[in-house]
């Protein structure tokens, strides 16, 4: 009887623990179930936290304030050529100094800096009391010539009849010929101030001329005053024609095996460098200067640009092969970090933009353009941001601080 109860009292002890393990693994999978439902939502709020991740977003107004651009890779040559300077210049056939050909006073100017003449177009006048008395000067030796002519017919015909000497005869013949000379001489030199020629005394002389461009051509610089006095040696004006403006390059003598006639350069002003435009090499000096051991390359652009002007510096790059590499702006590439990245867009929500960045590696540099290779592949139709890229790494900096990706209203 004694071991019976001992044997019932097992039992129950048996099925309390049992009961107790069935509870306790009841207790834990409900727990993990729980823990297994959080972990899935965290892992969904991260992926879409990572969908949000390095989008900037801007508004209309935004991107109008900031003046934002959009443009395309492009293919430039930024490896294979050869750095050179050089100047603008004219050849001597199409600049002009313009000076008086006889002294006096300006009376007045007709043109100014800057002004397209063609040649012949009146500059300026002067006065000079001189010019009276060349024409009067002219018309006396007309007079005289006339009544030698007359004298010499007579005296041939005395010394014909042997009524007068050879002697008289020769001599009125070499006051023909010095007054014809003179005559000539007087002319001549009115023509070339530009004065009339007076025919008869009813003439009226004039003390003025006028000074007449030489060329076609644009005025360059005036360098004289209304009532200035002016020499013969004296330059009062400058002309040029920049239709046939031409760049001259120094090229040192280890790059000259590398030069040859037609070859295409690219050239911008120092004055304007993100302007870039094109030349072909039409002569090579021939002469080695000997202090810079360097020779004198001659371009022509291929079309003529007004901004353009003799003596301005260029600095040029002649093509020696055609590489051309992916390139941007070096406006659209920023830097986080030591790396580089430009800005895509990405979509548009309403009156939002979003944007994404993409890391790149740079090549080479060259007239404001960066050889660069994208981490990722972009579409030929990918909108790249080449103007504003800066403010756009400011915001997405703003949105890493603040964690999550920068939205600005």
């Amino acid at each position: 009887m004694k071991i019976n109860h001992i044997i019932i009292y097992l039992f129950l002890l048996l099925g309390t623990a049992c009961t107790s393990t069935n509870a306790g693994h009841s207790h834990e999978d409900g727990e993990h179930s729980h823990e297994d439902q959080h972990a899935h939502e965290t892992d969904s709020h991260d992926h879409d936290e990572e969908e949000e991740e390095g989008l900037v977003e801007l508004n209309s107004t935004q991107l109008r304030k900031i003046q934002l651009r959009f443009g395309k890779i492009e293919q430039k040559n930024l490896k294979s050529m050869l750095k050179v300077n050089g100047q603008m210049e004219l050849p001597p056939q199409n600049q002009a100094d313009v000076s008086a050909l006889a002294p006096g006073r300006i009376t007045k100017i007709h043109v100014k800096p800057g002004q397209f003449v063609k040649r012949g177009t009146v500059l300026a006048s002067l006065q000079n009391p001189d010019f009276i008395e060349w024409q009067q000067a002219y018309l006396e030796t007309k007079g005289e010539l006339m009544f030698l002519e007359k004298e010499l017919a007579r005296q041939r015909d005395l010394v014909q009849k042997e009524i007068a000497a050879q002697k008289q005869l020769d001599k009125v013949e070499s006051s023909h010929a010095v007054a014809s000379a003179r005559l000539k001489g007087l002319a001549s030199k009115l023509e070339t101030v530009g004065l009339p020629i007076p025919e008869d005394a009813t003439a009226t002389f004039t003390a003025y001329n006028t000074l007449a461009s030489p060329i076609t051509g644009y005025v360059r610089e005036i360098k004289i005053n209304t009532g200035s006095y002016v020499s013969t040696e004296q330059e009062l004006f400058e002309i040029v024609d920049n239709h046939h403006l031409h760049i001259d390059l120094t090229v040192f003598e280890k790059d000259i095996p590398y030069i040859s006639e037609g070859q295409k350069l690219l050239f911008s002003l120092q004055s304007n460098p993100k302007e870039v435009m094109e030349a072909e090499v039409f002569a090579i000096g021939k002469a080695l200067d000997e202090e810079l051991r360097a020779i004198k390359v001659h371009a022509e652009m291929v079309s003529d640009k007004p901004t353009v002007l003799p003596g301005m510096y260029v600095e040029a790059r002649i093509i020696l092969e055609d590489q051309s590499v992916p390139s941007l702006p070096e406006e659209a590439i920023t830097v986080d970090k030591g790396l580089r990245y430009i800005f895509v867009k990405d979509h548009v929500d309403g009156d939002h933009v979003a944007f994404r960045k993409v890391q790149v590696i740079p090549g080479a540099e060259d007239f404001g353009y960066v050889e660069v290779n994208p981490l990722e592949d972009l579409t030929d139709d990918t909108q790249i941001v080449i103007a504003g890229a800066y403010f756009l790494m400011a915001e997405s900096k703003k949105g890493e601080e603040g964690g999550g990706h920068s939205h600005s209203h």
